[in-house]
């Protein structure tokens, strides 16, 4: 269950990237704070609605790429964990008036974007450790599916980081629903199929991040038109979006899961040479099964 433990090791994550001495959420309530309050230096405010404050303040001030991050924490908060009822906060509204909230992040700082995605995969990592290890093994099936198509390093790195971070939607589901051992109902499925949308939405709201978020919305399309949401086929579905679609298969069929058996190499080989123009395009499952067949001839192995 998401509780305030949690949310306490990401403010410190916060706090620590940016050198704060105090953060802080607060209610007419409740409070949720890490540090020490300090009556001089430097601080941050940001009203949420008329009863919610976020509040950090450190020795110097702050710079605009770090108030970014910051409006983009709150945001990623607010929107995607509290407004999903992970928190029963009482004085918490539905929604909260966070629009006008400056996203200058620049695209070109890298050690930037490390740290949001850290701060990411923190929050993914302590909601469930199945789908953090998964999506690490799934980001080394696109990396090395990417490479069969592009040069351009930074391309192969951006599908890289949209392929961990392809399952964050995940976040917004309820654990009962998560975690179930047995096939899903109907109707939970339909909450399941809804996480390419919330990690659509909360990847778009960072300008550093949002160039990706388009494969995390698209990764469970096919290419025959029967995937989700939006049931698009064929070339509309990116490049990107299928090479992280393509790895996401991979690694659930070899690691297998409650329902899904484990297959070897070659089974696997066989079921993606079936899904050819069913799920995948042709060079997207001819590269998969070159990556595979490396592996089977004892190339390095997946890196969790």
């Amino acid at each position: 269950m998401y509780t305030f433990d949690i949310l306490k090791k990401q403010l410190n994550s916060l706090k620590e990237f940016l050198e704060l001495k105090y953060i802080s959420i607060k209610t007419t309530s409740q409070q949720i704070s890490v540090g020490d309050e300090i009556n001089e230096g430097y601080k941050y405010r940001i009203k949420i609605d008329e009863n919610t404050n976020f509040e950090a303040s450190r020795d110097y001030d702050f710079n605009e790429k770090e108030i970014s991050v910051l409006n983009f924490f709150v945001k990623l908060i607010f929107d995607s964990i509290f407004n999903n009822g992970y928190f029963n906060l009482t004085d918490f509204k539905n929604e909260f008036n966070i629009n006008g909230f400056d996203k200058s992040i620049s695209d070109s700082n890298v050690k930037l974007r490390d740290e949001i995605l850290k701060i990411l995969l923190e929050t993914i990592k302590m909601k469930d450790e199945e789908t953090f290890e998964h999506s690490q093994g799934v980001s080394y099936y696109a990396k090395h599916i990417a490479k069969e198509f592009f040069e351009d390093e930074e391309k192969i790195k951006i599908i890289e980081i949209a392929s961990l971070l392809h399952d964050i939607g995940k976040i917004s589901i309820k654990e009962q629903i998560l975690f179930k051992p047995s096939k899903l109902r109907e109707d939970e499925f339909e909450m399941i199929k809804k996480h390419p949308e919330v990690g659509y939405k909360i990847l778009s709201k960072s300008e550093i991040l949002k160039d990706l978020a388009n494969y995390v919305l698209l990764h469970h399309e096919w290419v025959n038109g029967m995937g989700y949401p939006f049931g698009i086929k064929g070339d509309k579905i990116p490049i990107e979006a299928q090479i992280i679609s393509i790895a996401d298969y991979i690694e659930v069929n070899l690691q297998g899961r409650n329902y899904i058996p484990r297959k070897t190499i070659n089974e696997l080989i066989n079921d993606l040479e079936n899904l050819i123009d069913v799920k995948f395009k042709k060079e997207v499952v001819e590269a998969a099964i070159k990556i595979l067949k490396i592996e089977e001839d004892g190339g390095k192995g997946v890196i969790y």
